[in-house]
């Protein structure tokens, strides 16, 4: 399964990036969906293998869920996933200069069932692309207006 997005966010690539891998915000606040990111192991991000355990609510019912940082390359990439016996999930946020006050933003979400129990909740996700997919556009246009925000205060 597959899932991307992009879009222009009118701040310079560094600031953007900076605030996508605030790592101490999202362990206090979240991120969009997703509750905060409680840390599961002594390496703490931004160094690579660093963890979280966090969750989602999916079909009314919360689902927990763990991420490593698997790919920090300041200023563009970041990458989080999951490999597991059920499944091996792999999310890649790209930040690259389009101008001097502005960045393409894109994220690529790729999933794969690794056993039974892993197809059936991939299957189960793709039933409910449309609305996923809605709610993953409505997070990142909200994380983009905060962005746009946060420097225009700063200016």
């Amino acid at each position: 399964m597959e899932l991307s997005y992009q879009s222009i966010i009118n701040v310079p690539q560094a600031f953007a990036f900076d605030r996508a891998t605030d790592f101490e915000r999202f362990e206090t606040e979240g991120f969009g969906n997703l509750a905060p990111f409680e840390p599961r192991n002594k390496i703490r991000a931004p160094e690579l293998g660093a963890r979280w355990r966090t969750a989602a609510e999916f079909q009314g019912r919360p689902r927990r869920f763990s991420l490593e940082l698997l790919e920090l390359e300041d200023p563009g990439t970041l990458v989080l996933g999951n490999k597991s016996e059920k499944y091996d999930v792999e999310a890649r946020f790209e930040f690259n200069e389009a101008g001097e006050e502005t960045t393409t933003f894109s994220f690529n979400l790729n999933a794969k069932a690794q056993s039974i129990t892993g197809k059936l909740i991939l299957q189960t996700i793709q039933l409910a692309r449309a609305r996923i997919v809605k709610s993953m556009q409505a997070d990142f246009d909200k994380m983009a207006e905060r962005m746009e925000a946060a420097y225009q205060a700063q200016a």
